[in-house]
């Protein structure tokens, strides 16, 4: 992260139990705690297993993680059902945010079926003083992101891996212009999969593709540079 030149980050954890993934919450919380100067801690849980909503208030308990990772689609399970909305009730008594990866997976064990970004705007409606960060820009669906977005204020959305797909990061950010939710996109670089700076130099360069309609480069810059950590957590 210093070579890449990141002053702060979000550490993100995921559990899939059908793929045999599971990132621990201590992983999260340990190493959120080496750098809890500069860093905020997103634990995960996979609603469809026995106790989840009492793990993830554990985690948080004994680790004060701000955010905990979801995904319908990987998990395999309806945003609406049961088991999401014990995690969701939890999240909200907690005073943490919900992060959802509703998007496209690539798994040929994944459900498409749940992964709709409009799926959630019955969760967005239900729990107002929870907020909703959609991974992905909720990609290829960003128009459903940013309909919801403009619906709702207490969802936002990240851009991680869309620098690498020029045409729907342009899109998407087009829409969000237009809808004028830009000041809830928040930045990120999916690393591992990709370098923090390769990530934030392939984003600016979106202002220079020369297209009819330009994505102003200091929107751009106001995404990359201005998006605190009180903007998703009470610190």
């Amino acid at each position: 992260m210093n070579e890449a030149g990141v002053d702060r980050f979000a550490i993100v954890g995921l559990q899939i139990a059908i793929m045999g993934m599971h990132v621990p919450n201590d992983f999260i919380g340990s190493y959120l705690h080496a750098n809890k100067d500069r860093a905020i801690g997103i634990g995960s849980v996979d609603p469809t297993q026995p106790g989840a909503a009492e793990a993830l208030k554990t985690a948080v308990r004994e680790w004060g993680l701000h955010g905990v990772k979801l995904s319908p689609p990987y998990q395999g399970w309806h945003p609406h059902s049961e088991e999401g909305y014990a995690v969701y009730r939890a999240a909200a008594d907690l005073g943490i945010f919900l992060m959802f990866h509703q998007a496209s997976v690539f798994s040929p064990i994944g459900f498409h079926e749940y992964a709709s970004p409009s799926l959630l705007d019955k969760v967005a409606r239900e729990f107002r003083d929870t907020k909703l960060l959609l991974a992905h820009f909720g990609k290829p669906w960003m128009n459903e992101t940013v309909e919801l977005m403009m619906k709702n204020r207490n969802v936002y959305a990240d851009i991680s891996t869309l620098p690498i797909k020029t045409w729907q990061m342009y899109t998407g950010l087009r829409l969000a212009i237009e809808g004028r939710v830009t000041d809830r996109l928040v930045f990120g670089s999916d690393f591992p999969s990709f370098n923090p700076r390769q990530a934030a130099d392939d984003f600016l360069a979106i202002a220079d593709l020369g297209m009819p309609l330009p994505i102003p480069r200091d929107v751009l810059e106001d995404i990359l540079y201005n998006r605190p950590f009180d903007m998703m957590v009470n610190q």
